[in-house]
């Protein structure tokens, strides 16, 4: 019986063992799980009362077709053509893809401003990557009371983008930057 009773606390001890790391697994899992809104497209967006600041004409969803990433804002331009910017007006982006327009950003920025990138992501690793191995990101940053760097990509699955969240420290005081615009 004595060898039954430390055979048992062993098998015990391993049972509890990997229940134990189930559990941790379970709640680093939870912990780690991506948030993503999903950008569906609209029907309408009225950009007649806004400056177009920046257009970029780039296959963003691997269709084959260029789509337009453009940024407004609620700013003017003067006469001679310099910006009348004030602490903080509306900025505005969207993707438009034929007649389908995404709006990414649509928001009253105060001191700061947003800005873009697309970055090509080398989804396979393979060297030189093939333009079918190539993903498009779209990555803006909103600079001003706070900081914010967020990701766009295109969900084929579902005919709409996906962003996420990157980068958005709790507990922003200031954010000084270098304004592009």
């Amino acid at each position: 019986m004595g060898k039954n009773m430390k055979r048992n606390k062993y098998i015990l001890l391993i049972g509890l063992t990997i229940l134990s790391a189930i559990i941790l697994f379970t709640i680093i899992n939870q912990t780690q799980k991506k948030e993503f809104e999903s950008i569906q497209y609209v029907s309408d967006i009225n950009t007649e009362n806004l400056t177009l600041l920046e257009k970029m004409c780039v296959d963003v969803d691997n269709d084959g077709q260029d789509e337009s990433i453009e940024l407004f804002t609620s700013a003017k331009r003067d006469d001679s053509g310099k910006m009348g910017w004030d602490d903080g007006q509306r900025w505005l982006l969207l993707v438009h893809d034929m007649e389908k327009k995404f709006l990414f950003f649509d928001d009253y920025v105060q001191n700061g401003q947003l800005e873009f990138w697309v970055c090509a992501i080398n989804k396979f690793e393979k060297s030189p990557p093939l333009n079918t191995d190539l993903e498009k990101h779209i990555y803006v940053v909103q600079t001003g009371n706070g900081f914010q760097l967020s990701e766009y990509s295109w969900d084929k699955q579902n005919l709409c983008y996906q962003k996420e969240i990157i980068f958005n420290p709790t507990n922003q005081w200031e954010v000084l930057s270098s304004y592009k615009y």
